[in-house]
């Protein structure tokens, strides 16, 4: 099956690192056709709304090409295609692997290498955070990211293949690159950032289940992982509460506050409660329980799969 294949793959070897990764790709392409619709289009929402909108159909039509005329040349090939791009999609390994970084870090009392190191994965200032600070952004990564690292992308890998799980890297990767409301992307990222948080709406809610039976799994908090997660994550109308009230549940902390973004401070509303202090051993429970919720999601996307392919 494409689905354990890729998974597998990911979890042995992590994200290939060419020059020419699918990602890598889709960020030189956004950043010319940037350029490119400023430069021709006044009206900056109108010009991000074509790139936000024609973007991910044209990566799906490419993706869905290229296995077409690799079916036709030979149906192995095709299936090897269709697993290695899906594989480029998850993320299970680099998300494990930066947060054990940070951790180390801290292990180390190497504070300013950890706030260097937690710079490469968080959106947030990190020049003056603390340990406790550290810790927490570190864990509402790992929270976050195991949707569009690893929930979403096998989700619509489940759906339709390869096309669809690189459609929506797509969609991730404008929403990264350009959907910022800040002064030079209010307009031009308005849509880019709504499809985003469209197209995760489903993988986000999926997130509260498999990680609360994460929890269940590593006896880690199920209750509150399930009451927290319903309450702070499944109540509110942001997608990222939903998998960061879920873990701060199973781990009895609390998550979200004050956080800084390129000098601008923003309140995050605060999840789950504080049984516990932000440790530094929280970050590697965060990455135990996101390696478990991958496992769970796997499951759950290979009865998708199986369900659409042989409706049975």
């Amino acid at each position: 099956m494409p689905l354990i294949l890729a998974f597998l793959a990911d979890l042995c070897f992590g994200d290939p690192q060419y020059w020419f990764h699918p990602v890598r790709i889709m960020g030189l392409i956004i950043e010319n056709a940037e350029s490119f619709l400023r430069r021709h289009i006044s009206v900056q929402r109108l010009a991000g709304a074509l790139l936000a909108i024609s973007f991910p159909l044209l990566v799906f039509g490419v993706v869905w090409l290229v296995l077409f005329w690799a079916g036709r040349i030979n149906f192995i090939l095709a299936q090897v295609i269709n697993v290695l791009l899906i594989y480029t999609a998850i993320s299970v390994h680099e998300l494990k692997r930066e947060g054990v970084q940070v951790f180390q870090d801290l292990e180390n009392h190497h504070l300013e290498k950890a706030r260097g190191d937690l710079a490469r994965i968080v959106g947030r200032d990190t020049q003056h955070l603390d340990e406790p600070e550290i810790v927490r952004a570190a864990v509402e990564t790992v929270a976050e990211s195991t949707v569009d690292g690893v929930i979403a992308p096998l989700f619509y890998a489940a759906l339709g293949g390869a096309p669809l799980a690189l459609a929506y890297k797509a969609v991730n990767t404008l929403d990264s690159m350009i959907g910022h409301m800040n002064d030079r992307y209010r307009d031009f990222g308005f849509v880019a950032a709504r499809q985003d948080h469209w197209i995760n709406w489903v993988p986000a809610r999926l997130a509260y289940f498999v990680t609360a039976i994460a929890a269940v799994l590593i006896k880690s908090r199920p209750a509150d992982a399930w009451a927290i997660g319903w309450k702070h994550g499944m109540c509110s109308k942001e997608n990222s509460s939903v998998p960061e009230a879920t873990f701060a549940g199973a781990l009895g902390i609390r998550l979200g506050g004050c956080n800084m973004y390129q000098g601008r401070v923003v309140q995050k509303p605060f999840l789950g409660m504080p049984h516990r202090p932000l440790g530094r051993g929280v970050i590697l429970e965060s990455i135990k329980l996101m390696v478990i919720s991958s496992w769970v999601t796997l499951l759950l996307c290979l009865i998708i799969y199986w369900r659409i392919r042989y409706g049975a």
